[in-house]
């Protein structure tokens, strides 16, 4: 049997936020427990050209995937081959861009879904390009916003009267540090290599999600940032504390501040609550790992399959 074909426009309609944040709470889960595995990424480059890949086996699934992808200018272009474990074949090749985009919102959902107060009220939203959107629209599917405060000085008044249509808040263009200063969350999907606004701007208890760099010379957070922060999530440590560039160049000689980094593994193995008290700063860095992305293509390859079998029923009957 040939796998499976699935491009981004395809992709984007058997996907939805709901469903991502699901079964990234299930997978992520099962890593906590030995019942999947990463593949860490490789990075190989040549001149100014990149190759990279990253992938897991989710044996609790019995699938396992590798997404490859090459950086040209900057620019990226991905593919993720997905294989059935049980029979050792290749079941699926997939589009990527829509899957990066879907794994990465809907992390951000799921980690603020366990951690942000329930009674927040404003979003600040700092990038408001492919990822920053899906942030906002990862986050509208959990939370109800009153306000979203936009930073990006490429956004106009249509772009704000869109994203608040989709959602249903009010959102306007701020300064970063009108944006910050009330903000129960606050994400960043920047690709900025320095700091976007001052951590020291956090009011007591907001969660933050910093997601646009993935390199150990950038950063999208400040110390203060990090310092103010009860908690620090990434995903996985193997690969997180090399690649997450706030973690490389945060200024710290406490070692105790250090221990405040804790992974999604480590999380989920535990029975307490993922936030202490209200007042806790909460801080997110993600830098994509090949689990989440071997659970959103597996999603959307089964549920592609689901449409064909009731196509096939309907066309029998």
């Amino acid at each position: 049997m040939q796998p499976t074909y699935l491009d981004d426009d395809t992709i984007s309609v058997f996907l939805d936020y709901p469903r991502v944040v699901a079964i990234l709470d299930e997978a992520f889960a099962d890593l906590a427990v030995g019942r999947a595995e990463i593949h860490a990424r490789q990075r190989t480059d040549s001149l100014n050209l990149r190759l990279s890949t990253m992938g897991a086996l989710w044996n609790a699934r019995q699938v396992g995937g590798v997404k490859i992808y090459p950086t040209v200018s900057g620019q990226f272009s991905f593919l993720i081959t997905l294989f059935d474990l049980e029979t050792n074949r290749p079941i699926a090749v997939l589009d990527g861009a829509e899957i990066t985009k879907f794994r990465t919102a809907g992390l951000t959902a799921l980690i603020a879904s366990k951690t942000a107060s329930q009674r927040v009220k404003k979003l600040a939203l700092f990038g408001a390009g492919f990822q920053g959107t899906a942030q906002a629209l990862a986050l509208c599917a959990v939370f109800q916003f009153d306000a979203i405060s936009v930073v990006d000085p490429l956004v106009d008044d249509a772009w704000c009267s869109r994203l608040a249509l989709q959602t249903g808040s009010v959102v306007k263009r701020c300064s970063p540090e009108a944006a910050t200063l009330d903000a129960d969350i606050v994400v960043t999907a920047t690709r900025s290599q320095t700091p976007v606004f001052d951590g020291n701007w956090l009011k007591p208890g907001a969660f933050v999600s910093a997601i646009g760099i993935s390199a150990p010379k950038g950063r999208e957070l400040d110390d203060a940032t990090l310092s103010r922060a009860n908690r620090i999530i990434v995903e996985w440590k193997p690969q997180s504390l090399r690649e997450a560039g706030e973690l490389v160049l945060w200024q710290t000689d406490n070692a105790l501040e250090r221990e405040k980094i804790v992974d999604l593994p480590e999380l989920y193995r535990r029975s307490e609550p993922w936030r202490g008290s209200e007042e806790d700063i909460i801080v997110a860095k993600s830098v994509g790992v090949g689990l989440s992305d071997v659970a959103c293509a597996y999603l959307a390859f089964t549920r592609s399959q689901q449409v064909q079998e009731t196509q096939a029923k309907g066309a029998a009957a």
